[in-house]
């Protein structure tokens, strides 16, 4: 497993023309079988995470903040308030510390 990861070099394509090479050191390959899997165990920690801190509000009733998943693309419904809103940032900044991914807010 480890030879799949160290001999691994990905190009990216910009209008059309492939960019400098790039060594693969680790994680999964786009299009692997065990993507959506892991995709799945990592998203459910972040929806737990928001539904367990009362502090992270849906917008119109009283409840937990709403979080829509589809594919690996991830929707937050929070109130526009600003503590909820820190309180959503707060605890998305300390889920990419935990787990290297990167939010983008």
């Amino acid at each position: 497993m480890t030879q799949l990861f160290t001999t691994s070099h990905s190009s990216v394509l910009i209008n059309g023309c492939p960019g400098r090479w790039i060594k693969c050191r680790r994680g999964l390959r786009q299009g692997d079988a065990l993507s959506p899997y892991l995709f799945l165990l990592v998203a459910d920690v972040l929806q737990q995470l928001i539904k367990q801190d009362s502090g992270i509000r849906h917008p119109s009733i009283d409840g937990p903040c709403p979080v829509l998943q589809y594919a690996d693309d991830t929707l937050l419904l929070v109130r526009a308030e600003l503590t909820d809103v820190r309180r959503l940032k707060t605890t998305l900044d300390d889920f990419a510390l935990a787990t290297v991914l990167k939010i983008n807010y």
